[in-house]
């Protein structure tokens, strides 16, 4: 990390937040008193925070007291408030890519020791700075960072899980499938690259693996029950009383929204057969399309405004028209709730 704090932090850095291959810890040079004197005071001002609160306008009696927190030497010279104004400029200026922005908050001990000071850094400089365009800046990277520190929180979990019980990865899996997304793969890929040895470095390679593993079994698994599900609420179509009462039937699961990719998928594939075949008797024929079009229709009743529209565009031939439309599409209505999130004053 001393290449982006540049020349005049780097003796700091070793004392302040580790590079991306080293862990931080306190100066070597100070004692074990002093070790004892410093973790007491690092509890305190964690605790202060507490009590100043986030996501509020900070009154200029809270700003000189936070401030004040924030004079105390942490390493070589440096304050806190200096610290968490090198992070500013890195994650805001230097590397404002979240990319890069996780690939330093994957070290969570030593983040910890950090973030509380860090958002109230933000904060403080968001009271202080008249520029409004900075300070939309500011708010907009903290919020941006509290939430892609949330989701390596949440992800740290799950690894923190699977690592403390290896063999019980398919019952993770199993109960947690959602939580097992691209970023957390990432996550992982980011921690193999922030180990040093090669022991550890095969282990997160190697549960990683696992994971994916057991990820391919349990979506095997769900799939075959979804063939089966809706094979299920095919036959109980076709062996409806009548046509009316399939055709029901068929609205009803829409209504309920379990009319499922793989049961249409089977109305299809049983409409091509009759369509297709040269035994099947014409009445069949007739009773299979009109279950096949009702499906169809029923599908245009439960699909999204988006694909309505996206579909109602496509459709247009002329393209004056399709233009013309698109424009109107697109125009603003009558909406009063607010869409820029970023106006926001606070953090929160």
């Amino acid at each position: 990390m001393a290449c982006w704090l540049g020349p005049a932090c780097r003796v700091a850095a070793a004392g302040v937040l580790r590079s991306e291959r080293q862990r931080l810890s306190l100066p070597r040079a100070l004692t074990a008193a002093k070790r004892a004197t410093f973790l007491e005071q690092q509890r305190e001002e964690a605790a202060g925070l507490t009590r100043v609160g986030h996501g509020s306008v900070a009154s200029p009696t809270v700003t000189k007291v936070i401030d004040n927190q924030d004079e105390s030497e942490v390493a070589m010279g440096y304050t806190m408030a200096q610290i968490c104004d090198r992070f500013i400029a890195f994650f805001m200026d230097e590397k404002p890519e979240t990319k890069d922005w996780r690939k330093i908050l994957v070290f969570r001990e030593e983040w910890r020791r950090y973030r509380p000071h860090f958002y109230k850094r933000c904060q403080v400089r968001i009271d202080v700075e008249t520029d409004t365009s900075v300070k939309q800046k500011l708010i907009v990277l903290a919020r941006k960072v509290k939430k892609i520190d949330a989701e390596i929180e949440m992800h740290m979990e799950l690894f923190t899980e699977l690592r403390e019980n290896p063999t019980d990865i398919n019952a993770i899996v199993a109960r947690r499938r959602k939580d097992f997304t691209g970023d957390f793969f990432r996550n992982l890929n980011f921690l193999v690259n922030a180990y040093n040895g090669l022991d550890e470095r095969d282990a997160i390679a190697r549960l990683g693996a696992k994971c994916l593993s057991a990820i391919h079994a349990y979506d095997c698994t769900l799939q075959q029950l979804d063939i089966d599900s809706a094979q299920s609420k095919f036959d109980d179509i076709l062996n409806s009383s009548s046509l009316d009462d399939a055709c029901d039937k068929i609205k009803g699961l829409a209504k309920a929204k379990e009319l499922d990719s793989s049961l249409v998928l089977l109305i299809n594939r049983a409409w091509a057969a009759a369509k297709d075949s040269k035994t099947m008797k014409n009445k069949v024929k007739d009773i299979m399309h009109h279950i096949y079009t009702t499906a169809k229709e029923s599908l245009k009743i439960i699909s999204p405004p988006e694909m309505k529209l996206l579909k109602y565009l496509l459709n247009i031939e002329d393209p004056e028209d399709r233009f013309a439309a698109l424009a109107i599409a697109f125009s603003p209505g009558d909406e009063h709730e607010v869409k820029d999130e970023d106006a926001l004053y606070t953090i929160e």
